[in-house]
């Protein structure tokens, strides 16, 4: 299967490269503009995403020259940039990337359970759009709706993932319309994404049984988590929306969920 975009520059574009560069412009996005609305300057905002972007992908990329050329790999350091289209590795990326997080927000003086709130909708929307440019399937299955590879018939993981992602993304923004406690959004979403990796472990090929079981049990500890502050925290008043305004939030809804399912198709027909 082909999973090239376009080329730029005599180099393959992948959608699964493309569309995490996407979601990493609108996930930067709505973390300034939260960042901004709970006091956090531009700047400060700024540095942290840009910096954790560049350690991920620098990390990721020196990973993998590594497993190529060995030490020798930091006598190329052009090679991270010239022979990109062999990959990263996320996990290694991934380990960097939330150690630079972490030490450039304490740096900046504005880690803390507000912080996770402010950049928990940029990491949702992150991704969704990584999982709609994803070729990674599910077991085989005869469902309808099918990946068709061959005569293999695939469960289309990736897709039960960005739209698990986006039906989180969409509960979390009318969350953050009624905040009662710092971290609510962090915690609701951190409790939602483990039962949807539970879910996934369904039609999946991992084979390590311990996750069926850690994660409920992450997943109630976060459910548990979120009700005591919610119970113990002061209630707000809430502004009352009529039947046009959830009719109109639902219609959009399905429009995206739409569209969504019809672009992940059309890249195998």
């Amino acid at each position: 299967m082909d999973n090239v975009l376009f080329y730029f520059a005599g180099m393959p574009v992948y959608f699964y490269g493309f569309f995490t560069s996407l979601g990493l412009l609108f996930g930067t996005m709505s973390a300034l503009s939260q960042g901004r609305r709970r006091g956090i300057s531009w700047y400060k905002m700024f540095d942290f995403i840009l910096g954790t972007a560049l350690v991920f992908f620098i990390a990721g990329r020196v990973s993998v020259l590594f497993g190529q050329y060995g030490f020798a790999a930091f006598l190329r350091p052009w090679k991270i940039i010239t022979e990109i289209s062999n990959g990263l590795n996320i996990k290694t990326g991934l380990i960097f990337g939330i150690v630079y997080g972490f030490l450039s927000s304490v740096r900046h003086k504005i880690f803390g359970l507000d912080f996770l709130d402010v950049i928990t909708p940029g990491i949702l929307i992150i991704r969704i759009f990584s999982s709609l440019g994803s070729t990674v399937f599910g077991r085989g299955t005869n469902v309808p709706w099918a990946i068709h590879l061959g005569e293999l018939k695939l469960h289309p993981l990736s897709l039960y993932a960005a739209l698990g992602y986006y039906i989180i993304y969409f509960i979390e923004k009318h969350i953050r319309r009624n905040l009662r406690f710092e971290g609510q959004v962090f915690l609701s979403a951190f409790s939602m994404i483990i039962w949807l990796h539970w879910l996934l472990l369904f039609v999946s090929e991992t084979e390590n049984q311990i996750w069926f079981w850690l994660y409920p049990l992450l997943g109630i500890l976060g459910i548990a988590l979120w009700s005591f502050c919610h119970a113990n925290s002061p209630i707000t008043r809430k502004k009352h929306r009529g039947v046009v305004f959830w009719l109109f939030q639902f219609a959009v809804f399905g429009v995206v969920v739409f569209f969504m399912i019809s672009f992940y198709y059309s890249r195998f027909v």
